[in-house]
This record gives C-alpha cells, sequence and structure tokens, in this order.
C-alpha cells in the first residue's frame, strides 16, 4: 500500500511537470505563430454551447498575455499550487493507511532559519512527522531542513492563493533562502527553475521515505 501511494505520488508529479512545460510551450508557439492573412485560430472552452454561450479566445489573445509575461506567471502560480495540493492530499491519505495521528503542532530547528527554533501549526507537515514517529522510520523526509522547505512551498502557496501573490511584510518574515529578500508589495515573481526546485524536492524526499519502508 505505501509503495502504491507513493509510486502513484512520483507519478502525478511528473505528470504535472509535462503538463508544466507543454503549457509553457504551447504558449511560445502559438505567440510565435505567423498566420495567414483572414485566418484567426479560434479556441473554445465547451463544445456543447453556441459561440455567444461560451468563452472564445483568439490566438491574439495568447501573444497579449505571453508578452506581458502574465502567461509565465499564471502557469508557474498554477503549477505550484497544484505540486502544494498534491502533496497534501498524497501525506493525508498516506496517514490514514497507516493508522497515524497529526498532533497540532511540530517544532523544528534548520539551519535555513538560523538554528532558531520555530513552531509549524501545518496538518500536513504534523502527519509527516506522526507517520515516521508511529512506524519508526527514518527517512530524509521527517528531517527538519526538509519540513522547512516543505513549509516555505506551502507558505508561497498560501500568499499565491490568498494574496494574489503579493507579498507583505509579515508574511515575508516566515519565508527562507532568496524569498525571504523578495520585494514587498511585489507579486512573487516564480519561474520554471522555481518549478523545478520543488518538483525534484519533493519527488526525491517521497523516494527517500519510500526507500526506507521497503524490507
Amino acid at each position: 500500500m505505501i509503495e502504491q501511494q507513493c509510486d502513484q505520488f512520483l507519478k502525478n508529479v511528473s505528470d504535472l511537470a509535462t503538463f508544466y512545460l507543454a503549457a509553457g510551450a504551447s504558449g511560445k508557439l502559438i505567440a510565435s505563430l505567423e498566420l495567414p492573412e483572414g485566418y484567426e485560430l479560434e479556441m473554445r472552452m465547451s463544445n456543447d454551447f453556441p459561440l455567444v454561450a461560451t468563452t472564445v479566445r483568439q490566438a491574439n489573445d495568447v501573444t497579449e498575455l505571453y508578452q506581458r509575461g502574465e502567461y509565465e506567471r499564471l502557469n508557474a502560480y498554477q503549477a505550484m499550487v497544484a505540486l502544494c495540493s498534491l502533496f497534501e492530499v498524497f501525506i493525508a491519505k498516506l496517514g490514514e493507511s497507516l493508522g497515524a495521528r497529526a498532533g497540532s503542532s511540530i517544532r523544528i530547528v534548520s539551519g535555513r532559519r538560523k538554528g532558531v527554533p520555530i513552531e509549524i501549526r501545518n496538518q500536513t507537515l504534523c502527519m509527516v512527522r506522526a507517520i515516521h514517529e508511529k512506524h519508526s522510520i527514518d527517512s530524509q523526509l521527517n528531517g527538519d531542513t526538509a519540513i522547512c522547505w516543505i513549509y516555505n512551498f506551502f507558505l508561497l502557496r498560501n500568499i499565491v492563493v490568498h494574496e494574489g501573490g503579493r507579498l507583505s511584510a509579515t508574511k515575508r518574515e516566515r519565508l527562507v533562502a532568496k524569498w525571504a529578500e523578495h520585494p514587498l508589495d511585489k507579486r512573487l515573481v516564480v519561474n520554471g527553475n522555481h518549478i523545478d526546485d520543488m518538483v525534484h524536492y519533493l519527488r526525491s524526499h517521497v523516494g527517500s521515505f519510500l526507500y526506507q519502508c521497503r524490507p
């Protein structure tokens, strides 16, 4: 059961990475199209309604979005939100399968936070620790540094979802690495490098967890 759930999570992350890259490539391709005169590339959101009753976009709509930099921002934001959601669902199902019960908070000490102990009240990360403790599993996924980084992913996701990506002083205090230096009141700049970091970090640490669980 553990192996199946881990493998499914890894596949889901791989599929999401494929989708993110394909979406980026599609936007770039459409923005670079030179269509014959009088021809329009029409994209309909639904096919069971007349044109006046559905959402329709043309190639120039994509081009305009792409040239403003909004296409890449939206693609990256959606990928970040989806990655965090995939991990949350994975850990919730894993905890249920293993009969683990998460506490209300955990304390970590990480060099990423200058060695200052912090309390984390995130249900998913509390469940990560509960799973390891209940079944005496020793994997990198339960390390304070890993917990710190994944918590940072969640904080970034929350800023995207609840603040439209705009960073306040209060939120910035809780971030680590270069994110803690991001300009205030400006939208988070998330690009392919950041999504790639998240993909590899989650895959490698879940892979470590799976390795430690195998007999």
